[in-house]
């Protein structure tokens, strides 16, 4: 457990992100499929990554690890397992990833991980890759899940895209490999849009192209090879959200560098939120100023396509001047843990007037007290929670070390920028 000590100023005003993991996975997954070495630099360091170079050399993946760098001797897409059970962690992504990715072996394979992904839906994909000629099983529709790989046929795959973007991502990485024509239609609203452009950006990148009708159907032409790629990762958004939040809360400054202000990831427009919170926003290149010189106002926002700071918003929502509504959430239900409900349930004990809906939270003006929260094993439930520690005396998080999923030197970050905390218990 840590204590947070409150800050009035931050200490340092320029900072560096890890890379985007949401990237890494996508982009590590393309190098392992594609013709050739990759070196993929600025790659992050957490458990998730990890778990995915773990995934990937037990698929027979030749991976060297140098610092931030890896370099990766693709398979073009003939991928033979080493190990028949592959343990994802905690990495819902991965799961989804690995899952479609195992198509194209030349064994059956089972996919597992912790008890939350054994929690995690994935039948959908399971349906999705039948339609194809994959053979899958999971009988709880969650994992453990066994695919038999081998040979995807061409034709045409219907599938939700109501409950994870993922299963559409995942779809797409091993498309090319098809026997033929590949197009794949979308029967219900598609969460997280954002992702799937992020996945198609990433795979034209590595040399495929995938033809479009919005977010209803995507066609991929027989015949296409992913090409090997030197790929620099860029800062992560996500990461980035919690310390431009600590800036606009303690009305100061902040510049981020190495980001990418064209990424496709959602919550890079994360900082219009802010602006809207009446900060200001300075773009340069490739880094991001927020300047807040006043008590920030409260919003209505529909934060579909930015899930994974929906929390971050939810932190520092209660130091606002008025109501704060966050909209079109209710996929956040299926992550680490129920992101609605245990974050409106951590907030209350803190004493913060929060109130959920089947997809929203609302969060009106409080006075934020200390007290211990806990996590749910849910590194941002950790990140974001850090925040409020920033203006209430005494708060105390539980398990603040589950931030290694996804940022690992999370907390030496805060302290860089001035933020104090010690250990208890």
């Amino acid at each position: 457990m840590i204590r947070i000590k409150p800050l009035t100023k931050l200490k340092k005003h320029v900072l560096e992100v890890p890379g985007s993991k949401y990237i890494a996975n996508r982009v590590l997954m393309l190098a392992a499929l594609a013709d050739g070495v990759s070196t993929i630099s600025n790659v992050p360091e957490n458990n998730d990554i990890n778990h995915a170079i773990e995934a990937l050399t037990n698929f027979g993946i030749d991976i060297i690890k140098t610092g931030d760098q890896l370099k990766i001797r693709g398979s073009n897409g003939k991928i033979n397992p080493v190990s028949k059970v592959i343990n994802v962690g905690e990495s819902g992504t991965l799961m989804r990833f690995i899952t479609a990715v195992s198509a194209l072996s030349t064994q059956k394979v089972t996919i597992t991980g912790s008890r939350r992904i054994t929690e995690r839906p994935v039948e959908h994909l399971i349906d999705a890759l039948a339609q194809v000629g994959v053979k899958g099983e999971s009988p709880t529709g969650c994992p453990p899940v066994s695919i038999e790989g081998g040979e995807i046929s061409g034709g045409e795959i219907r599938v939700k895209g109501n409950i994870s973007s993922q299963f559409i991502s995942g779809l797409l990485l091993v498309a090319p490999f098809a026997k033929g024509d590949l197009k794949i239609v979308i029967t219900s609203e598609l969460v997280s849009v954002k992702y799937v452009d992020m996945t198609i950006n990433a795979m034209k990148d590595f040399g495929v192209n995938v033809q479009r009708d919005g977010y209803r159907e995507f066609f991929i032409p027989a015949g296409q090879k992913y090409q090997a790629q030197n790929y620099s990762i860029p800062g992560d958004w996500s990461s980035a959200s919690y310390f431009l939040a600590a800036a606009a809360l303690l009305e100061d400054e902040i510049t981020l560098v190495n980001m990418n202000l064209n990424s496709a990831q959602g919550e890079a427009k994360f900082y219009e939120v802010l602006k809207k919170m009446g900060c200001d926003i300075i773009t340069g290149k490739n880094s991001l100023t927020l300047k807040s010189e006043k008590k920030l106002r409260g919003v209505d926002v529909d934060m579909g396509n930015m899930p994974d700071v929906a929390q971050t918003l939810a932190a520092i929502a209660p130091f606002a001047q008025g109501k704060t509504t966050i909209r079109n959430i209710e996929h956040l239900r299926y992550k680490e843990c129920d992101r609605i409900d245990e974050t409106a349930h951590e907030l209350r004990k803190i004493g913060v007037k929060i109130f959920t809906t089947k997809d929203s939270l609302i969060i009106e003006p409080s006075t934020v007290s200390g007290g211990q929260v806990e996590t749910h094993n849910d590194h941002r439930m950790a990140m974001s929670l850090a925040l409020c520690g920033l203006k209430a005396e005494n708060l105390v998080i539980n398990n603040p070390e589950v931030s290694a999923k996804s940022f690992p030197n999370y907390w030496q970050k805060l302290q860089e920028i001035g933020v104090e905390f010690e250990e208890i218990g």
